[in-house]
Protein backbone atom coordinates (compact mmCIF):
# COMPACT_ATOMS: atom_id res chain seq x y z
CA UNK A 1 0.00 0.00 0.00
CA UNK A 2 1.45 3.50 -0.76
CA UNK A 3 -0.55 5.53 1.90
CA UNK A 4 0.56 9.01 3.21
CA UNK A 5 0.37 8.87 6.72
CA UNK A 6 0.94 12.48 8.17
CA UNK A 7 1.36 14.24 11.67
CA UNK A 8 -0.62 17.61 12.12
CA UNK A 9 -0.42 20.07 14.92
CA UNK A 10 -2.72 23.46 15.19
CA UNK A 11 -6.13 24.37 16.36
CA UNK A 12 -9.42 22.66 16.08
CA UNK A 13 -11.84 24.52 13.72
CA UNK A 14 -14.65 23.63 15.19
CA UNK A 15 -16.23 21.38 17.72
CA UNK A 16 -16.68 18.01 16.44
CA UNK A 17 -19.79 16.47 15.72
CA UNK A 18 -20.57 12.99 15.92
CA UNK A 19 -22.23 11.02 13.10
CA UNK A 20 -23.99 7.54 12.93
CA UNK A 21 -24.59 5.46 9.94
CA UNK A 22 -26.57 2.75 10.05
CA UNK A 23 -24.35 -0.43 8.85
CA UNK A 24 -25.59 -3.84 7.55
CA UNK A 25 -25.36 -5.30 11.33
CA UNK A 26 -25.08 -2.08 13.63
CA UNK A 27 -24.58 1.52 13.94
CA UNK A 28 -21.12 3.17 13.51
CA UNK A 29 -19.93 6.14 14.57
CA UNK A 30 -17.77 8.63 13.34
CA UNK A 31 -17.15 12.14 14.01
CA UNK A 32 -15.43 15.39 12.17
CA UNK A 33 -13.43 18.31 13.07
CA UNK A 34 -11.51 21.04 11.27
CA UNK A 35 -7.64 21.84 12.26
CA UNK A 36 -6.53 24.76 10.94
CA UNK A 37 -2.02 24.57 10.89
CA UNK A 38 -0.31 27.35 10.52
CA UNK A 39 3.47 28.00 9.64
CA UNK A 40 5.55 29.85 11.80
CA UNK A 41 8.73 31.42 10.65
CA UNK A 42 11.26 33.79 10.71
CA UNK A 43 11.60 36.60 8.06
CA UNK A 44 14.17 38.30 6.95
CA UNK A 45 14.01 40.81 9.32
CA UNK A 46 14.08 38.10 12.57
CA UNK A 47 11.06 38.68 13.24
CA UNK A 48 8.04 35.64 13.63
CA UNK A 49 5.91 35.55 10.65
CA UNK A 50 2.67 33.55 10.40
CA UNK A 51 2.69 31.78 6.83
CA UNK A 52 -0.62 30.28 5.27
CA UNK A 53 -3.36 28.16 7.00
CA UNK A 54 -4.00 25.11 5.70
CA UNK A 55 -7.21 23.32 6.86
CA UNK A 56 -7.75 20.02 7.26
CA UNK A 57 -10.65 17.90 8.11
CA UNK A 58 -9.97 14.98 10.40
CA UNK A 59 -12.67 11.60 10.38
CA UNK A 60 -12.14 9.28 13.92
CA UNK A 61 -14.66 5.85 13.95
CA UNK A 62 -15.90 4.06 16.35
CA UNK A 63 -14.68 4.50 19.92
CA UNK A 64 -12.29 6.73 18.73
CA UNK A 65 -15.03 9.30 17.77
CA UNK A 66 -16.36 9.04 20.99
CA UNK A 67 -13.20 10.06 22.80
CA UNK A 68 -12.48 13.11 20.23
CA UNK A 69 -16.29 14.06 21.02
CA UNK A 70 -15.18 14.10 24.89
CA UNK A 71 -11.93 15.66 24.32
CA UNK A 72 -11.83 17.91 21.90
CA UNK A 73 -13.51 21.82 21.37
CA UNK A 74 -13.65 24.82 19.22
CA UNK A 75 -10.36 26.88 19.62
CA UNK A 76 -8.35 23.31 21.40
CA UNK A 77 -4.40 22.69 20.39
CA UNK A 78 -4.43 19.47 18.74
CA UNK A 79 -2.22 17.00 17.37
CA UNK A 80 -3.80 14.89 14.89
CA UNK A 81 -1.84 11.95 12.75
CA UNK A 82 -3.50 9.33 10.00
CA UNK A 83 -4.45 8.55 6.43
CA UNK A 84 -4.08 11.81 4.22
CA UNK A 85 -6.71 11.47 1.55
CA UNK A 86 -8.49 13.85 -0.70
CA UNK A 87 -12.08 14.51 -0.45
CA UNK A 88 -13.75 15.59 -3.75
CA UNK A 89 -17.25 17.04 -4.29
CA UNK A 90 -19.52 19.21 -6.44
CA UNK A 91 -20.14 22.67 -5.01
CA UNK A 92 -23.61 24.70 -4.54
CA UNK A 93 -22.28 27.11 -7.37
CA UNK A 94 -21.46 23.39 -9.72
CA UNK A 95 -18.07 24.19 -9.21
CA UNK A 96 -15.71 21.15 -8.41
CA UNK A 97 -14.14 21.50 -4.84
CA UNK A 98 -11.38 19.30 -3.44
CA UNK A 99 -9.98 18.87 0.55
CA UNK A 100 -7.53 17.53 2.71
CA UNK A 101 -8.83 14.74 5.19
CA UNK A 102 -6.83 12.88 7.74
CA UNK A 103 -8.29 9.35 8.71
CA UNK A 104 -7.17 9.62 12.29
CA UNK A 105 -5.25 6.74 13.93
CA UNK A 106 -4.17 9.16 16.97
CA UNK A 107 -5.88 12.45 17.61
CA UNK A 108 -4.42 13.97 20.77
CA UNK A 109 -4.82 17.78 22.82
CA UNK A 110 -1.21 19.46 22.63
CA UNK A 111 0.05 19.50 25.98
CA UNK A 112 2.99 22.03 25.03
CA UNK A 113 0.28 24.47 24.52
CA UNK A 114 -1.83 23.71 27.90
CA UNK A 115 -2.28 21.62 30.52
CA UNK A 116 -4.11 17.99 29.90
CA UNK A 117 -6.05 15.84 32.00
CA UNK A 118 -6.43 12.59 30.88
CA UNK A 119 -9.01 9.97 32.36
CA UNK A 120 -9.01 6.46 30.71
CA UNK A 121 -12.18 4.92 29.39
CA UNK A 122 -12.06 1.39 29.83
CA UNK A 123 -14.50 -1.52 28.26
CA UNK A 124 -16.27 -3.38 30.85
CA UNK A 125 -16.02 -6.44 29.15
CA UNK A 126 -11.97 -6.55 28.49
CA UNK A 127 -11.45 -5.43 32.11
CA UNK A 128 -9.12 -8.13 33.82
CA UNK A 129 -10.95 -9.78 37.49
CA UNK A 130 -10.99 -7.70 40.55
CA UNK A 131 -10.12 -4.24 38.54
CA UNK A 132 -12.45 -1.57 38.92
CA UNK A 133 -15.60 -1.76 36.36
CA UNK A 134 -15.41 -5.66 36.43
CA UNK A 135 -18.53 -6.16 37.97
CA UNK A 136 -19.64 -7.46 34.75
CA UNK A 137 -21.95 -5.25 32.50
CA UNK A 138 -22.36 -5.20 28.41
CA UNK A 139 -19.66 -4.06 26.66
CA UNK A 140 -20.20 -0.19 28.05
CA UNK A 141 -17.14 2.29 29.10
CA UNK A 142 -16.29 2.98 32.93
CA UNK A 143 -14.77 5.96 33.25
CA UNK A 144 -11.43 5.08 35.49
CA UNK A 145 -11.67 6.92 38.56
CA UNK A 146 -8.43 9.00 40.14
CA UNK A 147 -6.50 6.65 42.41
CA UNK A 148 -7.98 3.26 41.12
CA UNK A 149 -6.05 0.55 40.09
CA UNK A 150 -5.19 0.93 36.10
CA UNK A 151 -5.80 -2.62 34.60
CA UNK A 152 -3.08 -1.29 32.35
CA UNK A 153 -0.51 -0.06 34.65
CA UNK A 154 3.35 -0.03 33.46
CA UNK A 155 5.02 -0.73 36.75
CA UNK A 156 7.38 2.02 37.03
CA UNK A 157 10.44 2.74 39.26
CA UNK A 158 8.85 5.59 42.14
CA UNK A 159 11.08 8.14 43.93
CA UNK A 160 10.40 7.45 47.60
CA UNK A 161 11.67 10.89 48.85
CA UNK A 162 8.58 11.70 46.34
CA UNK A 163 5.59 13.46 48.78
CA UNK A 164 3.20 11.76 46.54
CA UNK A 165 5.53 8.20 46.48
CA UNK A 166 2.96 6.44 48.39
CA UNK A 167 0.09 6.92 46.03
CA UNK A 168 2.01 6.83 43.25
CA UNK A 169 1.31 10.12 42.27
CA UNK A 170 3.91 12.68 41.68
CA UNK A 171 3.50 16.64 42.78
CA UNK A 172 3.29 18.45 39.58
CA UNK A 173 5.33 21.80 39.49
CA UNK A 174 4.98 24.92 37.23
CA UNK A 175 7.84 25.82 35.47
CA UNK A 176 7.83 29.50 33.66
CA UNK A 177 10.37 29.60 30.97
Amino acid sequence: MNDVTVTVSGFAGNTPALHVSKDAAKDLEWTTFRVASTRRYLNENGDWTDGATLWFTVKAWRTAALNVIRSVRKGVPVVVTGRLEVDEWTGPDGAQRTGLVINATAVGVDATRGQVEFSRLVHHDTVPDGAPGASGGGGGLALAQPGSADPYEIDAPRDESDHGAEAGVRTPELVNA
